[in-house]
């Protein structure tokens, strides 16, 4: 099948495109109108290709020529128009996937163009498409047929709440149920993102200035039960809804089943950054809120609303709140992006290898795109094809600048919106190709290559193929070929190869050569586990991380010392496999995923047996848990042209289902809802993999070993990992806090008031009791009081009294860190300007605490008394107040929340 699409469009190949300067987007002159039945001057492959032209010149010949980019004339004919009247222009020829001009020249010696794309139907070579994601909510239908055309997978969609909830508990969801009915219609999964405040639940910061004071909807809300109302009524309006399913195969053994319309759900966007400027505490009652609310419905990751910084990642983990996400957002820009990767995975997800809770990147909201505008289209594959060989999960090219659809003229656009036209950009059948291309293929691994330049191996449809491209100059590379082949530039256009081998230029135009030598799977597979067992996270790079070693490394120390050997083995006798004999190649690789499986459940065993689950140990089963993955799709890949070989049944699928339901629910059963996280990822993982094998109609058996050796080592965590109660929770407000930019100011003025509220995700009532845990400095009215909260919902606010001594005086000034800078507040001298404190609770046993940070002291004109000018010295990390929260692991020197980094008393100077 693979191979016949490839001759349609080898008829009418044309030479590897030169890409130099892309036309703009056509103006057509007053008077003129071309038009097609697609939005955006678009084609189908293989879809007859007719205009219709409408012109108010007088009635007179005309001749039209249509070229592909790169000059190269592919059709063209006569027609009479003008008149105002309606003709129909129809190209008999049928030019394959690319981008094209129309020109039209009149007897009158006029000459008029304009652009149009011929793209691949996007239902063909549908596969895992998390990477092919779009930022540009779509206004109308016209939008939404543009992103399903091209192949768009999902859309990061936004609902403000203050566009739901226009009027306090006054919900706006006609909206809503629209815009998820056109999603469905076209078969478009979404990312969704909930966040900003309305006015009539936002509090401005004291010290709001510039765009703090004026940008409302990045207050935080003065409480949290609004924002659960809001998260439940979005939960129960997008979740639980299905996309119909896929078209079946013949071959088809399971079938295959619907996809859920929310594929994540992020909570904030940049809650990090310049999109919330209230308390970082209130955020993560927020992000815990939404978490209980949406896993509560439907197993949908949810996405921590990050602009990538280490700091409040840190203060997450430390206050207790870093089992209430499943990815962290991250919004990368820039033309190189391996460079951006590796820079990404070095700096904040080193805060969850340091603690041993390793999680997936959501990459929603992106701006790479090339250096050279010329270069967008390649530039997409490629960045697909990295993308892959990352295997990063979730990616979204971001509109917010016009890279989708640009009402700017966006030099990297998609499509261009002018003058009431959708104009196609030649990026726009980048897009399209690289999911043709991509979304189905299988990643091997990478070959050798020239300096400068990349050679990456996938199998596709059971045929493999390179995609290969260079950072700057041409460079020509000889690859061996293995029967019928070519090479597939960027625009679609096609070149056949015959001999056995061929010599293919590289450029910043990545190409694709399809039809390669089996040999080089081999190649491609040993690379590859090598890059795993001898890089720290599965990827080059220059920083060494602080948190874990090379893979080989830490198995070998908390495996054994043979393991990494074993697995070199396993890997290398797979590859031995398949060259012997190529359809026994995918059970050769079932034997070293099994391999690496056994390493696994022996990594949690070992850590049972040293009487202690140590980071190095979680660390290292969630690398061997992708290495395990990507195993199983080489042996999909291997395995695409001998199916029968690689079927899964109904009946394995469920036996392993119920391998993940039973281990999931062992220990909550046992614990009265407790939980242990880092099992319930991993089965997650699994979950996930069970997906693909669904989705593929039970072609994917590489996938099903995944998902039953992850649901094993899942099973052995659940031995030794501590369980924790993640479904309640307890949540405190501060209305007699003043807030501030990022945070809160307790003033020492005598009482204050802390309320209270369980917030219950489990499917039975809880009761018990919750104190107030403080600086003991500071008196307390109140000791353990008595909570209860309904099954499924929150209770009713505890009021805990407290104060915050005023004396002794005078007063002094000391200076309070935060993320965005610093400032001076007046407090007696003995207090600390950064202070922690927590809430626990008890229900037969300890729910989830939290730990809260809060400023101390007064604005200089609220000061008791004037104070004396004091400043801390230069801040010391580790030292001052933490919360009584203890975090995961072993507290890191890093690890101080950002509002602890001031010291806690201790040498003070004088001076400005």
């Amino acid at each position: 099948m693979f191979f016949r699409r490839l001759r349609v469009l080898a008829g009418l190949a044309v030479p590897a495109l030169l890409l130099g300067l892309f036309p703009a987007a056509a103006e057509l002159p007053a008077g003129f109108e071309i038009t097609t039945a697609r939005p955006a001057a678009t084609f189908l492959r293989d879809e007859a290709i007719e205009f219709v032209v409408r012109c108010g010149r007088p009635v007179q010949g005309a001749t039209w020529t249509v070229t592909r980019h790169g000059g190269a004339e592919v059709a063209s004919g006569e027609m009479t128009l003008g008149g105002g009247n309606a003709a129909a222009l129809r190209v008999r020829e049928r030019p394959g996937v690319g981008y094209y001009t129309l020109t039209l020249a009149l007897e009158s010696g006029e000459v008029v163009s304009d652009v149009f794309c011929v793209l691949p139907p996007p239902d063909e070579a549908r596969g895992d498409g998390g990477i092919f994601g779009l930022g540009y909510k779509p206004r109308c239908a016209a939008e939404w047929d543009i992103y399903r055309q091209v192949g768009a997978r999902h859309v990061r969609a936004e609902f403000p709440w203050p566009e739901i909830e226009r009027e306090p508990g006054v919900y706006d969801l006609a909206w809503v149920d629209q815009f998820a009915a056109d999603a469905r219609a076209r078969g478009i999964q979404l990312t969704v993102l909930t966040g900003h405040t309305p006015r009539a639940y936002g509090q401005r910061p004291i010290d709001a200035e510039g765009r703090v004071a004026s940008a409302w909807y990045t207050w935080q809300p003065a409480g949290t039960i609004e924002w659960y109302r809001f998260i439940s009524t979005m939960a129960g309006r997008l979740l639980n809804r299905r996309i119909s399913v896929d078209g079946a195969h013949p071959t088809d053994t399971l079938p295959r089943g619907s996809r859920p319309l929310v594929i994540a759900w992020e909570v904030w966007s940049e809650a990090d950054q310049n999109f919330y400027y209230g308390d970082w505490d209130r955020y993560l009652d927020m992000l815990r809120i939404a978490y209980g609310t949406i896993r509560a419905r439907e197993r949908v990751p949810v996405v921590y609303g990050s602009c990538g910084h280490l700091t409040e990642m840190n203060a997450t983990f430390w206050q207790g709140c870093g089992d209430y996400f499943d990815m962290a957002a991250y919004h990368p820009h820039g033309p190189d992006p391996d460079y951006e990767l590796m820079h990404w995975f070095r700096n904040m997800p080193q805060a969850w290898w340091s603690r041993g809770v390793p999680r997936d990147s959501a990459f929603t909201e992106c701006d790479f795109h090339a250096a050279d505008c010329a270069h967008e289209a390649g530039f997409i594959v490629r960045l697909a094809a990295t993308l892959r060989a990352w295997r990063q999960p979730l990616y979204v090219r971001s509109g917010c600048t016009g890279g989708c659809i640009a009402t700017n003229r966006c030099s990297y656009g998609l499509v261009w919106y002018e003058n009431g036209r959708y104009v196609p950009r030649p990026a726009y059948v980048g897009f399209a190709v690289a999911r043709w291309l991509l979304e189905s293929a299988a990643y091997i691994g990478p070959l050798e290559a020239p300096a400068g330049a990349r050679l990456e191996l996938f199998v596709r449809g059971g045929v493999p193929m390179v995609v290969g491209w260079t950072d700057g100059g041409a460079q020509t590379v000889r690859l061996d070929l293995g029967g019928p082949a070519c090479v597939i530039d960027p625009l679609g256009g096609v070149r056949t190869l015959r001999d056995a081998s061929a010599r293919v230029e590289l450029s910043q135009d990545t190409v694709a050569v399809a039809g390669v030598s089996y040999r080089y799977l081999s190649e491609a597979a040993s690379a590859a586990a090598e890059r795993w067992l001898t890089t720290e996270m599965g990827h080059e790079s220059p920083t060494a991380s602080r948190y874990v070693d090379p893979l080989e490394d830490d198995a070998a120390a908390c495996i054994a010392a043979d393991f990494p050997g074993r697995v070199r083995a396993a890997v290398r006798q797979a590859c031995d496999a398949w060259e012997r004999y190529p359809p026994h190649g995918a059970s050769a690789f079932f034997i070293a995923q099994r391999t690496v499986g056994e390493g696994m459940v022996a990594a949690a065993r070992n850590a049972r047996e040293a009487g202690a689950l140590q980071p190095i140990h979680t660390n290292t089963i969630w690398r061997l848990a992708e290495l395990g993955e990507h195993l199983g799709e080489i042996a999909d890949g291997a395995g695409q042209r001998w199916w029968r070989m690689n079927n899964v049944s109904a009946a394995d699928m469920a036996k392993v289902r119920e391998l993940v339901r039973a281990t999931r629910r062992r220990v909550p059963d046992a614990r009265g809802g407790a939980r242990c996280p880092g099992a319930d990822r991993l089965l997650d993982r699994a979950e996930r993999q069970l997906a693909l094998v669904r989705a593929s109609g039970g072609h994917r058996r590489g996938a099903w070993w995944a998902a039953v050796l992850e649901a094993r080592a899942a099973h052995a965590l659940t031995g030794v990992e501590q369980p924790r109660m993640i479904e309640t929770f307890a949540v405190a407000e501060f209305p007699t806090a003043e807030p501030v930019t990022k945070g809160k100011l307790l003033p020492p003025d005598g009482d204050h008031e802390l309320l209270a509220r369980v917030y219950n995700f489990l499917p039975r009532a809880v009761a018990g009791t919750i104190r107030l845990d403080m600086p003991q400095a500071w008196p307390s009215a109140a000791g353990a009081l008595s909570f209860s909260a309904p099954a499924s919902g929150p209770g009713e606010p505890v009021a805990l009294d407290f104060c915050v001594p005023e004396q002794p005086t005078p007063w002094v000034q000391k200076t309070v860190y935060r993320p965005f800078g610093c400032f001076d507040v007046d407090l007696p001298a003995p207090l600390r300007a950064n202070e922690g404190l927590s809430i626990a609770a008890e229900s037969g046993g300890p729910v989830a605490p939290m730990g809260y940070q809060a400023f101390v002291g007064a604005w200089p004109s609220r000061a008791a008394s004037a104070p004396q000018r004091m400043r801390p010295a230069v801040p010391t990390i580790g030292d001052g107040a933490q919360p009584t929260v203890p975090p995961v692991a072993s507290p890191l020197p890093a690890d101080v929340p950002f509002a602890a980094i001031a010291p806690a008393g201790g040498v003070l100077r004088s001076g400005p």
